[in-house]
């Protein structure tokens, strides 16, 4: 068996082995964390995604919408880091959106932000022209 501390390193943030009064406990919480993030994910993959910005923008199928599906697609997916977001975004998104989405204040705090994103991106060559999923 591999030290736990390696495995606390190599499963990311946000769990502390600390908190817990052995591994086994620590380990346990870690595969029940991973199981209901599966789960999260793929509930809201069968729903397609872009949870905040279709939020915003009020279509899962407009320009600024299509630009981020892209990037996700070809930038984020491409890169360990970029999948973690990814199935972070899947599991956390929904969630906000469920509870915030109505909120003028949560539409305005994203907007401004996703506005400049897909700025950003549409000047580096992402294209905001119609998109069919990969996935």
């Amino acid at each position: 068996m591999s030290d736990w501390r390696e495995d606390y390193e190599n499963n990311g943030p946000g769990v502390d082995p600390n908190d817990y009064d052995n591994a086994d406990d620590f380990f346990d919480s870690l595969r029940n964390s991973e199981r209901r993030m599966k789960e999260e994910e793929e509930r809201n993959r069968n729903t397609g995604g872009c949870y905040i910005a279709t939020c915003v923008y009020g279509s899962y199928d407009c320009p600024q919408v299509w630009t981020l599906r892209r990037y996700r697609d070809s930038v984020l997916a491409a890169r360990a880091a970029g999948r973690l977001f990814i199935r972070f975004y899947y599991f956390a998104a929904p969630i906000a959106v469920r509870y915030f989405g109505e909120n003028k204040w949560f539409r305005n705090f994203f907007r401004k932000r996703l506005d400049r994103k897909v700025r950003n991106l549409n000047q580096q060559g992402i294209e905001d022209t119609p998109y069919q999923e990969r996935y």
